[in-house]
């Protein structure tokens, strides 16, 4: 009866575990999702909503609610799948003069979540389209 239950307690460990291992999108999905498309998005830690689209050249065009447009940005997905943006004025920020990078996390449904190095979710982007609708 114990060899039972500590077999069972294992298997379902081991399938939970194989289950979360890889909450993240890889390079290939990241790069399929946003090539080319328009999307809608919140970054979350000060509510701040924008649209953007994600060029196939690595432009990276942002489109404020007050219709400001962010100039001078792009975006890429660095070599551990993360999807990476750019912004003249992080050039002097040693913590993001390569790009801010985050994982990204299929929450289905269109949605997709940035989430940062803490495991911190500071995006929700939803709303994906195809070309530049901005």
């Amino acid at each position: 009866m114990i060899k039972t239950s500590a077999v069972a307690l294992f298997t379902t460990l081991l399938f939970t575990q194989a289950t979360y291992a890889a909450p993240y999108m890889s390079a290939d999905e990241v790069k399929s999702a946003f090539t080319d498309k328009t999307f809608d998005g919140v970054f979350l830690p000060k509510n701040k909503k924008f649209s953007a689209y994600e060029a196939p050249d690595g432009t990276h065009h942002v489109l404020r609610p007050n219709g400001k447009r962010d100039k001078g940005r792009t975006w890429f997905v660095n070599d551990e799948g993360k999807h990476c943006t750019t912004h003249p004025k992080w050039k002097k920020k040693p913590k993001w003069k390569d790009g801010r990078c985050s994982h990204v996390s299929d929450a289905g449904n269109g949605e997709y979540h940035k989430i940062n190095d803490n495991g911190e979710h500071t995006h929700t982007l939803r709303n994906f389209r195809d070309g530049n609708q901005l």
